[in-house]
């Protein structure tokens, strides 16, 4: 029963590997098009989140909420390799 989970765990884990490399193979980095986020930081970002400079305004604001959920992933990751690597007791 365990080592079906395991092949039905590296299934799914291979097959979101690949699908978020297709996806990300698609992002024009450094077009202009591509700036919505930047600009919308620039003219909104004082005003969002009320801080006094705009470097603070995207490091406190917006890149707070990006490192919580980065450090979720990670977290949640490591559970996975952990899981996957873990032999049967």
């Amino acid at each position: 029963m365990f080592k079906e989970m395991k092949k039905v765990f590296f299934i799914i884990i291979i097959l979101a590997m690949a699908i978020l490399f297709i996806l990300s193979a698609d992002i024009e980095y450094g077009n202009p098009k591509n700036l919505d986020a930047a600009n919308y930081y620039i003219e909104q970002g004082l005003y969002d989140t009320g801080a006094i400079n705009l470097v603070a305004s995207i490091y406190l604001g917006y890149r707070a909420y990006d490192t919580l959920i980065e450090t979720i992933v990670l977290f949640v990751a490591v559970a996975g390799v952990v899981f996957c690597l873990r032999g049967k007791r």
